[in-house]
Formats: structure tokens, sequence, C-alpha cells
């Protein structure tokens, strides 16, 4: 589970303590309150975190106080680090944060209570104080070593939302500001190489090499605006921790408050993230706080010119290849750790991210637009579904024509037809070694409404329920263990329709579910394939275990059977087209006639968050494999990407008809549609 530690720090002192306020919370937005209290962090009484922390700051001091920030560790004149000093520090912090003081302790056992070794924890410490903010937080080993998957920033007591919303501020690419300011003694060329390998990854970056301060400020102004603004040089951070100065040119030295009417327009104009790749800026990532920037990557001490490359190179690797910010930083750290630890004791914990608690981190691809690379027209009526395999690169497409076409998910390419249904072809899917693919549908004479195709060979393999009239059959999924196939359909009687499963090996039908009081409309398999969600005609929607053959839940009707017949009747509640499940197993998404889409919580089935953008029927969803978006199309013509954490809507495409499928890509990259205009589109992301 995803969690949001939030930690209060109010004004005190480290004689005396500080009464501090505890959240701990669903990351989810509205966020969810799991646990909170309020206590106190104790005195240090005899610990000397103080003055550890000044003998671990004095290894990263400038040799003979001069004036080169990002100091160098190697070669003649060489830094001697004390390797003493950080283990003294990190045992000093963890005596203190590990006390048995009572007001203290029973925050430390709400942590215990409330968080899982696994969780992806997101701390945030809120405080004034600076020093408490030059603490190095990475090194509690209550989150180093219990919650792997943690990583703490810092944000100021006073917080709110920027004025801006992310959604608006996509563009076709990530628009990078990055200033080149003195580089007397380091080498921030490195710095510039690694930057521009982002644009493989769809950046645009306006360098500034050494400019003057009324430059500076017309760039920040530009009509565009920028996602991330960068500094490369020197940095430093006044003695009252408040204020940070930054040398964009060779005898120009700038703070943050030089720049803020400038700034503030930046972010108003959708500046999401500043790097300061540059030595002792928790300064600059205090002012930029006061401007409430969502978040900044700032160094807490001075930073070797290696460490300062290693960072920035890993960083961006990871959160250019998607992962989220903070990941992002937690592994870029821990290799920073591994590769100068030795030689630099402590380095891992100089990179901190101080983050606006009002703003969802960043992710690259939220700042991406989906264009469209390819628009497929070789069908000749409403293409009713569209799949991808996940091992091979190829789509599959079928369609009211009575055909299915597999195309190149990459080109475009038409590859191959499949005629042989004698109706329309309702729903395809690929089994998950993509070597099969399954369709179904109107209804066959002397035949299975399900067949089965070799999709190397490109040939029919067989027919499943064969009969003298099979019905429509109106969804399809595979199990990810390839060897079970749902499907939903109309059923044999006016009431009382059926999911059968069907084992593939022995061609027969092996479990039957029975719950729905008419047509199963859609059908999904969680990736554990324990769970199946159901979607119908009767506006239920079902979780099964489908190992049991139980019904779990019923979301959206009452569960007796005239309970639900009755509200059949009730069009306010309307027809379930499409339903979805989360790569984690946790929400359900479903949606169709006269219907917002709905989300629901798998466990207990409670409606977490309702969405009504779309002004006419939804008739298919499909989750991102990342687990952070979920597409929807429907009769509205559009199809549109959200958020479902926050809510938030992201994007919106257009087809010139009502859109009838959606489904992502195994790696997130590719979004393809199917649509009552008769065409398939290849949207993609430039990540």
């Amino acid at each position: 589970m995803k969690k949001q530690v939030i930690l209060t720090i109010m004004e005190g002192s480290f004689q005396q303590g500080f009464p501090l306020n505890l959240e701990i919370r669903e990351d989810l937005t509205p966020f969810s309150l799991i646990w909170g209290d309020v206590g106190r962090l104790p005195a240090l009484g005899d610990i000397e975190i103080l003055d550890s922390l000044r003998e671990w700051q004095s290894n990263f001091k400038r040799n003979n106080d001069d004036s080169i920030p990002r100091i160098k560790v190697q070669g003649e004149g060489a830094k001697v680090f004390n390797n003493i000093a950080a283990q003294n520090l990190a045992s000093n912090i963890n005596q203190w944060l590990n006390s048995n003081e009572k007001s203290w302790r029973k925050i430390l056992d709400g942590l215990q209570q409330h968080l899982q070794p696994n969780d992806e924890i997101r701390v945030i410490l809120q405080t004034d104080d600076a020093n408490l903010r030059r603490l190095p937080w990475p090194a509690w080993n209550l989150f180093s070593e219990t919650y792997h998957n943690s990583e703490i920033s810092l944000s100021t007591l006073t917080v709110k939302p920027p004025s801006f919303k992310p959604s608006e501020c996509r563009k076709s690419a990530v628009r990078i500001l990055a200033v080149f300011g003195n580089n007397d003694g380091i080498n921030i060329s490195f710095d510039r190489q690694v930057l521009d390998r982002l644009a493989e990854r769809g950046a645009e970056i306006k360098p500034l090499n050494k400019p003057k301060k009324a430059e500076l400020l017309e760039c920040l102004r530009d009509e565009k605006g920028w996602h991330i603004f960068f500094f490369a040089g020197h940095s430093s951070t006044l003695p009252d921790g408040q204020i940070g100065e930054f040398e964009i040119g060779d005898s120009e030295s700038i703070s943050i408050d030089d720049l803020k009417n400038a700034m503030k327009i930046a972010i108003a104009k959708g500046l999401q993230l500043a790097i300061f790749n540059s030595c002792d800026g928790l300064g600059i990532a205090n002012q930029l706080a006061k401007l409430y920037l969502p978040q900044s990557i700032v160094m807490r001490e001075v930073v070797a010119d290696e460490a300062a490359q290693k960072f920035l190179q890993d960083f961006l690797t990871a959160f250019a290849n998607n992962q989220s910010l903070y990941t992002s930083v937690r592994e870029a750290r821990r290799k920073l750790e591994d590769a100068k630890n030795k030689e630099l004791p402590g380095i891992s914990w100089l990179p901190v991210i101080c983050q606006n608690p009002a703003v969802e981190p960043l992710r690259w691809k939220q700042l991406l637009n989906w264009k469209c690379l390819h628009t497929l027209t070789d069908h000749s009526d409403v293409v009713k579904s569209v799949a991808i395999s996940s091992k091979e690169n190829i789509i599959a497409s079928s369609s009211l024509d009575k055909t299915i076409k597999l195309w190149n998910l990459s080109t475009g390419e038409l590859l191959h037809t499949f005629t042989g249904h004698s109706s329309a072809v309702i729903a395809v899917a690929f089994s998950p070694d993509g070597k099969t693919l399954a369709s179904a549908s109107n209804h066959e004479l002397f035949d299975g409404s399900i067949k089965l195709w070799d999709v190397a060979n490109k040939t029919f393999k067989q027919s499943l329920g064969n009969a003298l009239v099979a019905l429509r059959t109106s969804c399809l999924a595979f199990s990810p263990d390839e060897q079970t196939l749902a499907n939903g359909h109309i059923g044999t009687t006016l009431i009382g329709a059926t999911i059968d499963i069907w084992n593939l090996k022995k061609s027969k039908i092996e479990k039957t579910l029975w719950g729905h009081v008419w047509e199963v409309n859609s059908l999904a398999f969680s990736q554990d394939g324990r769970i199946l969600v159901s979607g119908g005609l009767d506006g239920a929607v079902k979780i099964w275990n489908c190992y049991k053959e139980e019904l779990l839940h019923t979301l959206n009707r009452p569960v007796d059977f005239f309970g639900a017949l009755a509200s059949w009747f009730d069009s306010s509640v309307g027809i379930i087209c499409c339903v979805a499940i989360s790569p984690d197993g946790k929400t359900v998404a479903a949606s169709g006639l006269q219907q917002p889409i709905q989300l629901w919580n798998t466990e207990n089935g409670r409606l977490l968050r309702t969405f009504t953008e779309h002004s006419d029927s939804v008739y298919t969803l499909a989750f991102s494999p990342d687990g952070e978006t979920l597409a929807s199309g429907g009769g509205d013509n559009r199809i549109r990407i959200w958020n479902f954490h926050t809510g938030e809507l992201l994007e919106t495409l257009e087809h010139l008809g009502p859109v009838q499928s959606v489904v992502f890509s195994c790696d997130g990259k590719t979004l393809v549609s199917g649509s009552a205009d008769t065409t398939v589109k290849i949207w993609r992301v430039p990540v």
C-alpha cells in the first residue's frame, strides 16, 4: 500500500524538545487519514547531535576556505574525510529518535502499528527550524532499515497548492530551463550531457550558459512555461539557513528573492520541479517553498563533483523512465551510497526532496501529451474491440464487419485478416503468452460463438461451445495462468446469465458462476488470477473469488435476485458496459449506459470516487500497467485519461465516432483505441 506520513514539528528547541503532530494517510487524493496523534520530540539531554553534526559537516567544508563548492576528492589536493564522523552522527540521531520518552514513544508505536515493511511510504517532515532541516534524516534507521520503500522529504510549515492544474500543463515535450552558472573548478559539462540525453525521452531543453540576470528573468517569463528548472554551478546557504545564493556567472550571485516575481509567473504556468545540482541548497529550497513550488531537489551540504554527477545521472535515468520522483531519488541515493560512501561517508544523505504537501509528486509522463501516431482504416464497420499481445508487437481488432485484423503495433501495418465468424465479432483477447487469440461473436449456427486462433501461423484452431444456435458471447478474459478463459454471454434463458470458465486444455467448461440476472457484458481478471470482476446488463458489478467460485461483493445493485430484478427497471442505475481492475488488484472501475465512472475498493466494496466528465455512455475502461492512470472511452467520441488516485482528468483524446474499446500496451507507452468511426488509432506518449 502507498502511504504518506506527515510529521509536523512546531517551534521548540533541542534543550526543551519540539511539539509535533503526526498523520498517517493513504497516499491517495483526497488523503484518507489512517491514524494521527500529537506528541513531542524529546530534548537532546546529553546526546551530542549538534556537535556530531558540525563534525560531519566539516568533512564537506571547502579546502583552505576557498570559493569552490562541489569539492575535489581525488588527485592532488584531495579532501581527506573523517570516516568516524558519519557513524557518530547516525548513532546520535538514532539514540535520540529511539528515545523512550512517553510522548515520543506513542508516536513511534503508532508508526510501527500502522506501517508495513513493504509499504511505499512518503515521509514529509514539516519544520521551519534550520537545525532540524540540516539533520540528515535518511540516517534514521526506523525508515532506512525497517521500511525500505520509504523516502523522507522536507517541507515548510506554511503550504498551499499552486494555482495551476497539472493537467493544463501537459505539452508535447517536457520543457526544461537549464542554467549553467559559474563552473570554476568543477565539471558541469557532464550535467549538460546528461540533460541532453533527455531529448530521447521527450524533453525540450533551453540551456543558458552564465546568463545575465535580465536574460534569466526573461526566460522564466516565457509564454510557453516550463516544467523543470535546473541549475548546475556554485551555490551556498547563508548562516541563518533561510536564504540561499547561486552563482549564475563568474562574478554574479543571486537568490530566489531576486527572481521571485518571474519565478511566480513560471510556477503559475506549470513549473513543478527545481533541481539544484550544486552545494548547500537548503536555503534555496526554503525560498522556493515560500513561493509554493511543488517540489525541489537540492544538496544539504557541499558536495563532491563526482558525487553530484552520479546522483544526477542516476536520478534522471530513473525519473525519465517514469519512476516516481520519490522512488527515483531513493534509487539514486542508494546507488550513490554503494559507489561513494567508503570515500565520502554519509554522501547519500546529501540529496533531499523539498515537497509541497498539497501537491502530488511529479511523474515524467504526466507532463507529456499523448499523440496519435497511426489511424488504421481497413475495417468497413464499427470496431468493437481491440487487444494487444503482451509478448508480440501485435494489435488485434474485431468489428461488426465480421472480421478480425492483426496489426503491427509500432508501424500500424496490416499483418493479417481472420474471417470465419458469420456475425459481428464483439470481443477479442490475447492469451498471456501471445500465442492464442480468442474471439467472440454475436451468434453462430452449427458452431460456437467463441473461436481460438493461432497467432504465429495465422490459422484457425478451434471453436468452443458448438451448438445448433450459439447465442451471443459478449466478453472474454484470459486468466494469467493461460489455461483458463472466462466468457460472459446472453444466457440460454430470458433471465439468469452465467459466466463460463473454460479449461482450454480440455476444451470444456470447468466452472460456471451464477449471479447476474441478465447478460454479462464485461470481464476482467486480477493479475494473480484470483479475482474476477464482471459487469452486466442488469447493472450489477460483481467481484468473484474465481478459485473458490465465491461471490465476494455485488456493487451497484441489491444482492438478492428479486431486488436485482426489480432494480433492473431503475433507469438511474443503468447497464454496465465495462469493468476493469487495477494492476495491484485493489481498485475496480466500472461504467456503462447512463452511468458515471465509479471506482470501488476490491476488498470491502467501498465506493472510492466517481468521474462524471463523459457526456454520454461509457463503453470501455483500461488501467495502465503502472497503476497510475485510467483510460475511458465513450459515446461522446472521447478518450479520457485520468489519474484515478486523485480524480484529476489528465487529457482528452478524440475519435470521430463513439469509442468502443481502449487498451494499454504492457509498457504503458502506447494506447490503442477502436471506434464506431471504423478506425483503430495508435496513441503514444514519448517516454
